[in-house]
């Protein structure tokens, strides 16, 4: 399992091609915070991954569900099993 990822103008076409030729995308503001190569229009996370899954749709492409990701990763579900702790003391 492979993934390509693209940053700012790089992101759309990291995508399409990754799609394109059987790898993985990230999506997400992280990125690009511009829907547009022209940086016209500000991004929003569900526009990015309706793009994406058109794009995946244009190829032929199934999108892995989270739950599939986590399983092929071996990661446990989220909800702060991940990252930093936070101290509920303060």
């Amino acid at each position: 399992m492979w993934s390509l990822a693209g940053i700012g103008n790089a992101h759309l076409k990291m995508n399409a091609l990754a799609i394109a030729i059987g790898g993985g995308v990230r999506v997400g503001l992280e990125d690009n915070i511009w829907y547009n190569t022209a940086r016209t229009i500000k991004a929003q996370n569900i526009d990015l991954l309706k793009r994406v899954h058109t794009i995946a749709t244009a190829n032929e492409r199934k999108v892995m569900t989270p739950e599939v990701f986590r399983s092929k990763m071996g990661m446990e579900f989220g909800n702060g099993a991940y990252g930093r702790e936070f101290d509920n003391q303060t």
